[in-house]
């Protein structure tokens, strides 16, 4: 009798934890489907289900500890549970997740409160962790009578949720569709494959000893065709990266800029700037693309070829990347490091790879605006490049007062929104025909005050 006992509580037990979250005695996600299916199958029942998202609980985890992790689940859960006394079920379902399933219409105002009492702060020995947690409705059988679709469609309201920033958000037809990082990213892959897909604009680099312009940096640009909106560059190259885009990203601006390049030389001859194009480290190690290079610049004199801008992190390992500078350097491409003092590569990296020049980062410039030692820091990497026998040139130029100390230092090169905005290659190619001379800070110019005519909804991203 002892030993049936025993058998008949391990089997318990073991029942118990098939079905229940062992972090918060919360019915699991097994168990939420069975209660779903058995009320789907009700005929005539009319229900809701919430999914309650909190924001980023793996870095909860991460920073605090998987105790303090388990402690804010503790006292979520401990909350949900008091809206058991409203009739509401409530389950545990993933890392961050609770499912609450409710009958009639969901009162969404009520769902929005729930969500702030658990946004409460959560003492954990001693630090009070803040939470942000977003819900997402749907309906049933309006919107689903088996229990992976209701929660599906629960779930694209809670992307939408996200996405908008809105504490609660009712699933509805194709909502949370257009938001969802994958679908986006599929757009995205779209339009890289398709000629014409992204938009480039140019910003020049300027000579500030003559206020010529020397080279134009090209700058992708992308709208989402789901919402005809521009996309922020650091979200849709954040896509690319993430998908594995990056390289074909770095083709389709090529393949434009390059057009741009001989459109340029055919029209204004040897006042035409070097188109420079940023490079990931990805596409950097990928022969093919080393080649697409090579290729897409043939019919350019040499010095008028593009320049190709590797981010720091491109330099980690100048061994690594020899073969493909050699290469590059073989064909008459420059190679500019972009972003220097961004944190990744060493001083001594730059030393050994073979670059023509280094572009320093534009927060640097603002820093030297307000602080001595910033100002100082700049100073010596101008002179580093002067002893290096490399060009530096300045980002992030925006004010005539930094325009004129950054010449008084012998800096040569600069960009920025006060030497000129981004414009569209046809527009560029037009204002840099000759055309009546100009005086900026003291600089004999006609390329300083361009009339770019630029799209300002670019500039506020």
């Amino acid at each position: 009798m002892g030993y049936a006992l025993e058998r008949e509580q391990v089997s318990e037990l073991l029942e118990h934890g098939n079905r229940y979250d062992p972090a918060t005695g919360l019915p699991n996600r097994e168990l939420l489907l069975d209660h779903l299916a058995r009320r789907l199958a009700t005929r005539g029942e009319r229900g809701w289900v919430a999914f309650f998202e909190i924001e980023d609980f793996s870095e909860i985890s991460d920073v605090w500890g998987y105790v303090a992790g388990d402690a804010v689940l503790l006292e979520v859960a401990r909350r949900l549970r008091e809206e058991r006394k409203r009739g509401i079920w409530v389950a545990r379902c993933g890392s961050g997740r609770f499912v609450l399933v409710g009958s009639e219409n969901p009162d969404i105002e009520r769902l929005g409160r729930v969500a702030a009492r658990l946004e409460y702060p959560v003492e954990v020995g001693g630090v009070a962790v803040h939470l942000r947690v977003r819900v997402g409705v749907a309906r049933f059988p309006a919107n689903g009578v088996e229990p992976q679709e209701v929660l599906r469609r629960a779930g694209r309201a809670l992307v939408e949720a996200r996405s908008r920033g809105e504490r609660v958000m009712l699933y509805r037809p194709g909502v949370g569709q257009l938001h969802s990082e994958r679908a986006r990213a599929e757009r995205l892959r779209a339009a890289l494959e398709r000629p014409g897909g992204i938009e480039l604009v140019y910003q020049p680099i300027v000579d500030l000893m003559d206020g010529r312009t020397v080279y134009v940096e090209a700058l992708a640009r992308w709208r989402d065709p789901a919402t005809g909106r521009p996309v922020p560059p650091e979200r849709f190259v954040g896509l690319a990266e993430r998908y594995g885009m990056v390289t074909l990203l770095d083709r389709a601006v090529f393949a434009q800029a390059a057009k741009l390049a001989h459109r340029a030389w055919d029209e204004l001859g040897e006042r035409a700037p070097r188109v420079t194009i940023n490079v990931a480290p990805e596409s950097l190690a990928d022969p093919g693309f080393v080649a697409f290079v090579v290729e897409g610049a043939r019919g350019l004199p040499p010095h008028k070829r593009p320049v190709l801008e590797l981010t720091e992190r491109s330099l980690l390992d100048p061994a690594a990347v020899r073969l493909a500078l050699a290469r590059l350097h073989e064909a008459g491409l420059q190679v500019f490091v972009d972003d220097l003092g961004s944190g990744y590569a060493s001083f001594a990296a730059l030393a050994l790879a073979e670059v023509d020049a280094f572009k320093v980062d534009r927060s640097l410039v603002l820093a030297a605006s307000e602080q001595g030692r910033a100002r100082a820091v700049l100073r010596g990497v101008v002179r580093l490049g002067h002893e290096l026998g490399l060009p530096v040139i300045v980002e992030g130029v925006e004010r005539k007062a930094q325009l004129v100390w950054l010449r008084d230092e012998g800096v040569r090169l600069a960009q920025g929104f006060y030497m000129g905005r981004p414009q569209n290659g046809a527009r560029l190619v037009t204002s840099l025909r000759p055309r009546a001379r100009e005086r900026v800070a003291g600089v004999s110019t006609g390329v300083l005050t361009l009339e770019t005519g630029y799209d300002p909804v670019w500039l506020d991203l």
